[in-house]
């Protein structure tokens, strides 16, 4: 049984007249599952199968080819002609003119058209009921909600709204058993009109749903493991009931053979370890994997990226590097001994600062045998402002590696006390996440420099962050206020505490977890003279979101013809494209891009995909159809 989806018109009701013969065919193609019910109108009155007209309508998989026939057609015929196609997740509506005198007027593309199942939803208090619909449309449309056959009036118990990305909504404030009944949700725009049906049943019968269904879900990232001479790619699976497991490797399906292991393993209730063994892996076998799961309440794919490239060795320590003090003291020699297939390339830091070569400090690489180096930094008449930590740096064609080394030299004693945390440092959150507040309480003197970084950059105030110091004796407490956090906000943040006798550092870690944002339209980005249409949409989350793309009210899957991509662009944004190789006449329509994670989903605007010779064809179209309306007349 295919995927249920509410009536989408695949193709526009066109006429056709055969030649010779005075009938004319008024047809269209329309998806759906469950099998819809047709009805056919003339000025909104219902057209019955008898006499001069005849309804018929074959069947293909979940599409129907649906046409409406009238013999000894004549100008009394004229008028606008309506087909409606409904099931329990829904409508859809098309209208058509037949008109002797001019041209007809086919209806356009961008009516609004319901995209898959209507949800129901409790609020986070458990109070409220909330039925969701998504749907496309262009023009933006306006709702009318129904209970019953009854309109809905907005206020009171009863809010609707069209939330960002076309969702449209309505909750139920103190649900009762006189709220439950069928609600249907009407949306209309200057192109037409399209509605979707739910029931909500307080005594619904348990064999028309799954208790205690779970879409699929991936809780952990992926792993490779290595097992003697297979690779084991494994994810961890939550759903309810099992669903079906298929594995990809790109775009062809992985099975099971003489090399390939595809294994099951119950973790417990609901949860289960897949696996793909993979025997005597080699380079071919390297790519990206896709394990696909689907059950009756969903789908959710986990990637995994095997690179089995062979690589170079790179340089490696064949001794522990050491400090070597020298000549009583007035030399320091810091040294390394490196293995290496290339020529090496040394840098040296103190701290984060490069060293720099003067007259008292020198940097040094020598050759030794059988690809062996000898790497050393000498300091001549060190001080106390020598010591700390230096770290080595060491790269070479194949690879890199890095020695640390603590240097202590004692100095004059500095009076006072180095910065030392008193307390664990904490992150609170108040006004509902709406202001984070990062802090440290500090014991140092004298008093300290306080400087703050996200991922080792600077953290400036501005009027979201303001950094803040309040003393009491030698205790110092620290914040760093985010007002509005963003996603942009989350990271390793550090607290860097310093005075003239030390320095002590604190580290935070910050997640930001939200529903993806899409705040553009998608673009349609390039047209490789038609050999390819790529269509681009940017969205906003903490993690790569699940992203699936959508046309009209049909998911768009990838295949040799279909590729998603998804690129990071900067840190809590990632660029989301679909690539259509060489487009079709069935790849023009409505797209859209609905973004997943676990916070939430949005979903984007549509965008319209047309083709270089769109124009001509519909000129050519209208000039047949013209040429078709003559001849009837001249017949009469």
């Amino acid at each position: 049984m295919g995927d249920q989806k509410a009536p989408v018109f695949e193709k526009k009701p066109a006429i056709r007249q055969e030649e010779d013969e005075d009938r004319l065919f008024f047809e269209c193609v329309i998806a759906a599952n469950p099998t819809p019910d047709i009805a056919w109108f003339r000025d909104d009155k219902p057209v019955v199968s008898k006499d001069r007209f005849q309804i018929k309508c074959d069947r293909k998989g979940d599409s129907y080819h649906c046409a409406l026939v009238i013999e000894d057609v004549d100008e009394e015929d004229g008028g606008k002609y309506k087909v409606v196609a409904k099931n329990n997740l829904g409508e859809s509506s098309a209208t058509i003119n037949l008109n002797f005198d001019t041209e007809e007027e086919e209806e356009e593309e961008g009516k609004p058209v319901f995209t898959g199942k209507p949800l129901i939803k409790q609020s986070p208090d458990f109070k409220s009921i909330i039925f969701e619909c998504n749907l496309t449309a262009d023009p933006k449309p306006t709702l009318q909600w129904f209970h019953n056959g009854k309109p809905i009036n907005d206020g009171g118990r009863y809010k609707y709204s069209l939330k960002p990305g076309f969702v449209a909504s309505l909750e139920i404030a103190q649900v009762g058993n006189e709220d439950g009944g069928e609600y249907k949700v009407t949306a209309k725009n200057s192109v037409g009109e399209g509605s979707a049906t739910i029931n909500l049943n307080f005594e619904a019968d348990a064999s028309k749903k799954i208790p205690g269904g779970k879409a699929p879900k991936f809780p952990k990232k992926p792993a490779i493991k290595q097992e003697g001479d297979s690779l084991c790619l494994e994810v961890l699976l939550e759903a309810h009931p099992f669903p079906k497991i298929v594995w990809f490797l790109g775009t062809n399906e992985v099975k099971e053979g003489p090399r390939h292991k595809i294994i099951k393993k119950d973790v417990s209730k609901d949860t289960y370890l897949l696996s793909l063994e993979i025997l005597d892996p080699s380079p071919e076998d390297g790519g990206t994997y896709r394990c696909n799961a689907v059950n009756e309440c969903g789908e959710s794919n986990a990637n995994i990226a095997l690179n089995l490239q062979g690589a170079e060795e790179g340089p490696s320590f064949t001794q522990k590097p050491k400090i070597i003090p020298k000549e009583n003291g007035k030399l320091i020699l810091m040294e390394c001994h490196v293995k290496s297939k290339s020529a090496l390339k040394v840098t040296w830091y103190q701290g984060t600062k490069v060293v720099q070569e003067s007259v008292r400090v020198r940097s040094s690489v020598v050759e030794l045998r059988g690809n062996e180096y000898k790497v050393a930094l000498e300091i001549r008449d060190p001080s106390s402002k020598d010591g700390g930590v230096y770290k080595c740096n060491i790269k070479s064609d194949e690879g890199e590696i890095n020695a640390n080394l603590n240097l202590n030299i004692e100095g004059d004693r500095i009076e006072g006390d180095a910065p030392s945390f008193v307390e664990k440092p904490k992150i609170i959150s108040e006004d509902d996440g709406k202001r984070i507040i990062m802090e440290c309480k500090v014991r140092a003197n004298p008093k300290p420099t306080i400087t703050w970084y996200l991922d080792n950059v600077v953290t400036k105030e501005t009027n979201r962050i303001v950094q803040t110091v309040k003393q009491e004796g030698d205790v110092y407490t620290i914040r760093l206020e985010l007002k509005s956090p963003e996603l942009t906000d989350a990271g390793l943040y550090k607290c860097n505490v310093k005075n003239v006798a030390g320095e002590s550092n604190a580290n935070l870690t910050l997640n930001i977890e939200l529903a993806p944002v899409i705040r553009e339209k998608p673009k349609v980005l390039r047209r490789e003279k038609e050999e390819k249409v790529v269509i681009e949409c940017h969205v906003q989350s903490n993690a790569q979101p699940e992203c699936v793309w959508f046309k009209g009210g049909t998911m768009v899957r990838q295949d040799s013809q279909h590729k998603i991509q998804i690129r990071k662009v900067e840190k809590g944004e990632y660029a989301v494209m679909l690539e259509i190789e060489k487009p079709k006449a069935t790849d023009k329509g409505l797209y859209k891009l609905e973004a997943k994670n676990e916070k939430g989903v949005i979903a984007s605007e549509v965008i319209k995909v047309t083709l270089e010779d769109d124009s001509k064809e519909e000129e050519e179209e209208k000039e047949e159809k013209k040429e078709r309306y003559k001849k009837i007349v001249e017949e009469r």
